[in-house]
C-alpha cells in the first residue's frame, strides 16, 4: 500500500496548508529577530499568549468536538459552539486583565483590548478550520490554515518598510489582519441549507467507539489549566526575567511548538474527522516531526553562528534545545491525540492533561520563588519535566486497550 493511499483524503491539503504556514513562521521568526527589538517581540508574543489562553478557554475544545462527535450535523454545531464561545469570552474577560496587569505590560488597556481582538478573531478562525474538515472542499481545506498566517507575515514585513522603528502594534495588527481572514471561512454555519462542495450532506456516520464523551465542565477545565500553564509561562518568564529573556524564550517557543501542533491539525484532527480508515501508523509521523523540530533547532543555532541574527539575539542560544527536546516528546503526543476518542480514553486522558499542566505551572510560578536559578537552569528543568510527562503520557495511550464507553458512564459525563 503506497503511502498515499494510506492518509486521510484531507491530509495532503491539510498538510499542504499547515506546512505553508510553517514556512510562514519560520520566515516571520526571521524578520522578528532582524526588523524588531527584542522588547518588542516580547510585548507582542505575551499578548499573543492572553489571547490564545483568552480563546482556548472560551472554546473549551469546541472544535476537537466538532471532529469527535461526526453524527451531529456540522454546521448548526458550529454555530453553537462559536455562539458558546462568545459568551464565555465575555465572562471571562476580567481573567484575561488580570494576566495582563499580571505581565506589567499594559498601558491604559492598549495590551487587554489588543488581546481581546486576537481572541474573538482567532476563536473564529480555530472553528473555522474544524468545519472545513466536516464539509469544506479540498481547497477550503487548505487555504483556511495557509493564507492568516501568510497574509500576516507579509503584513509585518509591509509594515517594518513603512513605518520606521516599528514596534508591537504592527505585530499585533498583522496578526489580528490575518485571523479576520481566516476567521472567513466559518461563513457557512449560517447558512443552513448548504451543501458540502464535495458532496458530503453535512451529517457523517460516526465511527466505531469515537465520541467525545467528556463533559462540558471536564473540557472547560481541561481548557483553562492548558492556556494556564502557556500563559503562566510566557507571563512569569516576562515578571521574572524581563522582556527580552521573555522575547528569546517565546520567539523559540513559537516556531517550534508549530511542529506538533502541525502534527494535530494536519494528522489527528483529520483522522478524527476522516469517516474512511487510515492505514498509517502513528509513531511514524511523530518520528518524522521529531526529525523536523531538530533540524529546525539546527538552523537556529546554525544562524546564530553565521550572525544572520541581529547580535541582540544572540541570548537565545540557550533556549533551542531544551525545547527541542520538549516539542519533540509534543509530537509524539500529539501523532496519537486522536487515540484517546477512539479508545474510549477521552476522560482519562484529560485528567492526566491537567495534572501534568498543573505541574508545568507550579514549575513555571513557585520556582523563581524556591531557587535563585537563572532563566536556562529553569528552563532546563520545566523542559525535562515536559519531556518525560509527555513521553509517559504516550505509553499510556498506546498501551492502554480500547474500551466502550457505557451509556451510563457517558450520561453521567454531559
Amino acid at each position: 500500500m503506497s503511502l498515499f493511499k494510506a492518509l486521510p483524503r484531507a491530509t495532503a491539503p491539510a498538510a499542504l496548508g499547515s506546512l505553508v504556514s510553517l514556512a510562514a513562521q519560520g520566515f516571520l521568526a526571521l524578520v522578528l529577530f532582524k526588523l524588531f527589538s527584542p522588547e518588542a517581540v516580547g510585548v507582542f508574543s505575551v499578548t499573543s499568549q492572553i489571547a490564545f489562553f483568552w480563546a482556548s478557554l472560551a472554546l473549551a475544545q469546541s472544535p476537537l468536538s466538532l471532529l469527535a462527535n461526526r453524527h451531529q450535523e456540522p454546521r448548526a454545531a458550529a454555530r453553537q459552539a462559536w455562539r458558546q464561545s462568545v459568551w464565555r469570552m465575555l465572562w471571562l474577560a476580567p481573567l484575561a486583565a488580570l494576566g495582563v496587569a499580571w505581565a506589567g505590560l499594559d498601558h491604559g488597556g492598549a495590551v487587554w483590548a489588543w488581546a481581546a481582538v486576537l481572541c474573538l478573531t482567532q476563536l473564529s478562525w480555530l472553528l473555522a478550520q474544524s468545519l472545513t474538515l466536516r464539509l469544506g472542499s479540498l481547497w477550503a481545506m487548505g487555504l483556511v490554515r495557509m493564507v492568516p498566517p501568510v497574509l500576516a507575515a507579509g503584513a509585518v514585513v509591509l509594515g517594518a518598510w513603512c513605518l520606521q522603528d516599528a514596534g508591537a502594534p504592527v505585530l499585533l495588527a498583522s496578526a489580528v489582519l490575518g485571523y479576520v481572514v481566516g476567521a472567513w471561512w466559518l461563513w457557512p454555519a449560517w447558512q443552513k441549507g448548504a451543501v458540502a462542495e464535495h458532496g458530503n450532506t453535512g451529517v457523517d456516520e460516526p465511527a466505531s467507539l469515537q465520541s467525545d464523551p467528556r463533559s462540558a465542565r471536564l473540557k472547560m477545565v481541561h481548557a483553562l489549566v492548558d492556556g494556564l500553564a502557556a500563559t503562566a509561562l510566557a507571563v512569569s518568564w516576562s515578571a521574572h526575567y524581563g522582556a527580552q529573556e521573555a522575547g528569546w524564550l517565546l520567539a523559540v517557543l513559537r516556531v517550534l511548538s508549530f511542529i506538533p501542533a502541525l502534527v494535530h491539525t494536519a494528522w489527528a484532527q483529520v483522522v478524527l474527522g476522516s469517516a474512511s480508515a487510515v492505514n498509517l501508523r502513528p509513531v511514524h509521523v511523530a518520528w518524522s516531526a521529531s526529525a523536523l523540530v531538530l533540524g529546525v533547532g539546527a538552523l537556529a543555532q546554525t544562524a546564530l553562528a553565521l550572525g544572520w541574527l541581529d547580535a541582540r539575539w544572540q541570548g537565545l542560544s540557550g533556549y533551542v534545545w531544551p525545547l527541542a527536546a520538549w516539542q519533540m516528546a509534543a509530537c509524539f503526543m500529539a501523532a496519537y491525540a486522536h487515540w484517546p476518542f477512539q479508545k474510549g480514553l477521552a476522560v482519562v486522558y484529560s485528567w492526566l492533561c491537567i495534572t501534568i499542566h498543573l505541574g508545568l505551572i507550579a514549575l513555571c510560578v513557585v520556582m523563581p520563588w524556591l531557587s535563585p536559578a537563572t532563566a536556562s537552569q529553569h528552563l532546563s528543568v520545566i523542559a525535562a519535566y515536559m519531556a518525560l510527562s509527555l513521553g509517559g503520557l504516550t505509553l499510556w495511550v498506546v498501551l492502554s486497550p480500547s474500551r466502550q464507553v457505557s451509556g451510563a458512564e457517558e450520561s453521567t459525563t454531559h
